[in-house]
């Protein structure tokens, strides 16, 4: 009882406590948010109402324990006031004015233009803070001096340049610290700041290029006994890392960057226990002794990144390495080429080059952006060590010129699971000092004439490759190591023709191939040995011939892309059925961009397990397939092709997908679409539908008067029906009713009135009345062609308007820029007395606006107007005039002239023909 008592008195002064504190923020006129410290689950309850909270971004965070992201500058950004409230009595923090998204013991500031930090928005407990992309100037003391347990800081990519000397007071759990691109120069902050981090692990001080021309001081490092990983500037001309950096006996990965241009042997002599060491951003670098990384004898990844050293230079000094085991050896940027190498000194490969790489144990070699031209023939001939280590290489970005045949050997590397070598066509080739070889040149290139025999098979050795190839009656046998999963050749082979049968052997593990952007053609051979393989992209290459049985012995395909192969779309109209037959595994298809214009029937009905299907990029009028045979279809894109409408059939069955999938998704954005009176259904779709469009459901159509407008501006279905139906109806309505009112009054009026009207009617069939030129806006329409405007626009108006004192309407002139042409020409010609067409050879042949104001001018010729067009045509021209045009227009109006100059003989002409 006193138990339960207590409790309601506990419960009783947490409401009142509340209700205090709303009445504090609303007297203060801010917005407050409630965390009870001594409740996790309210803790936790308090968070879920933080707003744009994204839990897997906070999830990477945990994990990584930093972001680091690329230096983003914002100017003319004021940072928002910030207060701190705590009722102390009641434990309750109220965060008044900070933005910061919370999760865990996480408190994400990145990214919110903070130019000052509230030590108040960190509860004591807190571990990860992330301050990044904000733009912080100055650390002061005690900012943290209350967060204890805090493991992960992130002051990366702000413009701090200074620290006060107590800034990290407090935080002796700390493990990471990064002030990664900052305006700090170091050599103006104390050296001590740091020392109470006594448990610092990670440190990052790479600072912006014009933070400072000096290097880190030694001693700002020596309090830091437990420092594993040290990313930091250089800037002294010879690299150096002297004695004191013995006491971070933990130091295992460094990074260097900054405008060092020597490293010479005792670089490293002081940081002989690194594990990883990564050199990138060096610029100026132009030397590295022989003996760079002969003290580095623990050392199992290697990075250089974008260092202005030869990569022959530096495969030379990895000497040290040879035999030992390495994880990773990474390569990017590293070239001193910048247009044209120099070809026996950098971007010329041999196998004089790799005999140190090769014979290292590694794990992952990779090698991107380093111009590498050219590779002999021999190179990767020594693959012992290579056989037994190497899982995953990397040859990307270079513009090679040499034949792509060289990195076969690659293949059989008996424990090798992903190959790249992609990205070594590129797209303006300005020199070609070596051949390229085609497959096939280079494939016989080493085969010695005793090796060949006449019994209808031909089986050999190749010297450079050391593995046996054959061809046995028409058929390629290509030699692929047992443990490759992943084969990636991109943009590498700028020709080859895939009209031989090509058998795999080996590929039984292999589930990816990439062949895109290359120069693959013929497509007609039969493809055996990759059954495994469930991911194929070949987008880019030339697939306007391509056999029926192409993709049979591929059935455990499961991801194809077959995207910009220029397919031939009567083909495909055909036989698309037919192709697609054997992978009934498939699951996601990319037909996009082919100009394709229809697929056969039945194509996708043993495609069951479809769930993304791309035909974007084409020129498909709907759905060009039955619906039914892909029940698990999630995804279609249907974007930038012709489609106007979908029919009630079409939109039945993809609202039947979506319930049955649990959502379906059609994107439809690049259609013009039809928005008439006809297509009242598919707007009431696009408007109800549950399926998920694109483009926020707004699509670009035409209405029912040809104008081009959008389909959220028909949202409004009940307006839409009236304005397409409710018009009709009403019209007939009043028609009906004027008809019986005038027949009723005719009747009434013709009766009181017989002879009267007998007379009238006589007056008016027996005289008709003819128009004069007052009659009119204007007295002269003059049609011309664009091409030879200068003659009606400048000569002849000023004539008409200055001697004849005639008003002219002129297209370029006259006609508002905010009007249809279409509509202004026509409008402009019923208002004018007469309609003068000059006739030039441009006016009857080239012009599509001409032969509008000819037809025009045609169709406004009436009884009331007889002589209303008037032609002045060259003599050279008279055999082009149309016969509708001459049957309208009398022999006296057509005005021929031997040159397009106003005279006397035409001045009369005009006055005579334009003033009548």
């Amino acid at each position: 009882m006193r138990t339960a008592i207590l409790l309601n008195f506990k419960m009783a002064t947490f409401l009142i406590g509340k209700i205090l504190v709303i009445i504090v923020c609303n007297i203060l006129g801010h917005q407050c948010s409630f965390i009870a410290s001594e409740s996790k689950d309210e803790y936790l309850d308090a968070i879920q109402n933080v707003e744009a909270l994204d839990s897997r971004e906070f999830n990477r965070y945990r994990r990584k324990g930093t972001l680091e992201h690329n230096k983003q500058v914002y100017k003319d950004k004021s940072s928002k006031n910030t207060k701190n409230v705590i009722l102390k009595d009641i434990n309750i923090s109220i965060n008044v004015g900070s933005e910061c998204h919370v999760y865990n013991l996480t408190v994400d500031c990145s990214k919110l233009h903070l130019k000052e930090i509230n030590s108040s928005w960190f509860t004591n407990n807190t571990e990860m803070i992330l301050l990044n992309d904000n733009l912080l100037t100055r650390l002061v003391n005690s900012t943290f001096v209350h967060l204890s347990h805090l493991t992960h800081l992130d002051l990366s990519n702000n413009e701090i340049s200074l620290i006060d000397l107590l800034a990290f007071d407090g935080l002796t759990s700390l493990k990471y610290l990064s002030l990664r691109h900052n305006s700090i120069s170091f050599n103006e902050v104390s050296t001590n700041i740091l020392k109470p981090l006594n448990n610092l692990q990670l440190l990052n001080l790479i600072q912006q290029p014009s933070a400072g021309i000096t290097d880190v001081p030694v001693s700002l490092l020596q309090s830091l006994t437990k420092l594993r990983t040290l990313a930091i500037n250089t800037f002294n001309s010879t690299l150096y890392f002297g004695p004191e950096f013995l006491n971070l006996t933990h130091l295992e990965v460094l990074e260097i960057t900054g405008s060092t241009r020597n490293v010479t042997e005792s670089s490293f002599k002081n940081v002989n226990g690194l594990k990883e060491l990564i050199v990138r951003d060096m610029p100026l670098l132009k030397r590295m002794d022989d003996k760079v990384f002969v003290h580095l004898d623990k050392l199992t990844s290697l990075t250089l990144a974008y260092v202005s050293i030869d990569l022959q230079r530096v495969l030379a000094l990895l000497w040290p390495f040879k035999g030992r085991s390495m994880s990773e050896i990474y390569l990017q940027g590293v070239t001193t080429t910048l247009y044209l190498p120099n070809l026996m000194k950098n971007g010329y490969i041999t196998k004089k080059d790799l005999m140190y790489v090769t014979d290292i144990c590694l794990d992952t070699f990779t090698v991107i952006d380093c111009n590498i031209y050219y590779i002999t023939a021999d190179a990767f001939s020594n693959r012992t060590t290579w056989d037994r280590c190497l899982r995953n290489m990397y040859i990307s970005r270079n513009p090679f010129i040499g034949s792509s045949f060289v990195f076969f050997p690659l293949v059989l590397l008996q424990n090798l699971t992903k190959l790249t070598v992609s990205e070594g066509i590129r797209t303006c080739q300005t020199f070609s000092p070596f051949p390229r070889l085609s497959f096939m040149e280079y494939f016989f290139q080493d085969i010695s004439i005793h090796n060949l025999s006449f019994d209808g098979q031909t089986k050999f050795k190749n010297n450079l490759a050391n593995q046996e190839l054959s061809i046995l009656n028409g058929t390629f046998y290509l030699y692929v190591s047992k443990s490759l999963i992943i084969w990636n050749l991109k943009r590498l082979v700028p020709g080859l023709s895939l009209q031989l049968d090509v058998t795999f052997c080996g590929a039984d593990n292999l589930q990816y191939i990439d062949i895109s952007d290359s120069g693959f053609h013929t497509f007609t051979g039969h493809i055996r040995g990759l059954s495994s393989v469930k991911t194929a992209i070949i987008s880019g290459n030339d697939i306007s011939i391509l056999s029926e049985y192409f993709l049979d012995e591929i059935y455990g395909l499961e991801n194809l892309a077959v995207s910009k192969c220029q397919l031939d779309r009567n083909f495909i109209a055909l036989k698309s059925a037919r192709i697609l037959q054997n992978i009934t595994k498939l699951k996601v298809l990319d037909i996009s961009n082919n100009s394709l214009n229809g697929l056969s029937k039945g194509t996708f009905s043993r495609n069951s397990e479809l769930t993304y299907l791309s035909l974007s990029g084409n020129q498909f009028k709907d759905i060009p397939f039955d619906l039914k045979f892909t029940p698990n279809l999630k995804i279609l894109d249907l974007s930038s092709n012709i489609i106007t409408t979908l029919t009630t059939d079409t939109t039945e069955a993809l609202d039947l997908l979506n319930s049955r999938n649990g959502g379906f998704q059609l994107m439809l954005n690049g259609n013009i679409l039809s928005c008439g009176c006809h297509d009242l259904s598919f707007l009431q779709w696009l408007n109800s539908t549950l399926v998920s469009l694109d483009n926020n459901r707004n699509y670009t159509c035409m209405n029912k008067d040809g104008e081009r407008t959008n389909t959220l501006t028909f949202s409004d279905l009940e307006s839409l029906w009236r304005q397409c139906w409710g018009e009709f109806f009403f019209y007939i309505a009043l028609i009906t009713l004027c008809l019986y009112v005038i027949g009723a009054v005719l009747i009434f009026l013709i009766l009181r009135n017989k002879n009267f009207f007998v007379s009238y009617f006589l007056q008016i069939f027996g005289n008709s009345k003819l128009h004069t030129r007052f009659d009119y806006k204007t007295d002269v329409y003059i049609g011309y062609s664009e091409e030879d405007y200068r003659f009606p626009c400048i000569e002849l108006r000023e004539h008409l308007e200055r001697n004849l004192k005639l008003s002219t309407f002129l297209i370029d002139r006259d006609l508002l820029a905010s009007l249809d042409k279409a509509s202004g020409i026509m409008d402009a010609i019923n208002s004018c007395w007469r309609v003068l067409l000059v006739c030039s050879k441009s006016f009857l042949t080239d012009e599509d606006w001409s032969m509008f104001t000819l037809r025009s001018a045609m169709y406004a010729q009436n009884p009331s107007n007889p002589a209303r067009i008037v032609l002045m045509v060259h003599t050279s021209c008279l055999f082009l005039l149309p016969t509708e045009l001459l049957s309208v227009v009398n022999d006296e109006n057509i005005l021929v002239v031997s040159e397009w100059k106003i005279n006397y003989i035409l001045s009369e002409m005009l006055r005579t023909r334009l003033m009548a």
